[in-house]
């Protein structure tokens, strides 16, 4: 049996002058056991400051893809 790949994580940002998500940092497993602790600390640091979404293997694993949802959402308690 085969042993999957280690999944990559992506931290991206919404960049609202450019209207599309700008890749801020990502995190390979297959070379750093701790990057999904440190990509998952990274999100809840960026998405403070506004729309944010963090994808594993290319696909969002936290966040939202519309930034507006964000918006929506209760992200000021």
């Amino acid at each position: 049996m085969t042993k999957p790949a280690a999944p990559m994580f992506e931290l991206q940002t919404y960049d609202h002058s450019d209207n599309a998500w700008k890749t801020v940092s990502t995190y390979d497993t297959a070379t750093d056991n701790r990057a999904e602790g440190n990509a998952c600390y990274a999100y809840r640091v960026h998405s403070v400051a506004g729309p944010t979404r963090l994808l594993k293997d290319g696909a969002t694993d936290l966040g939202y893809d519309n930034p507006d949802d964000y918006y929506a959402a209760d992200n000021w308690a």
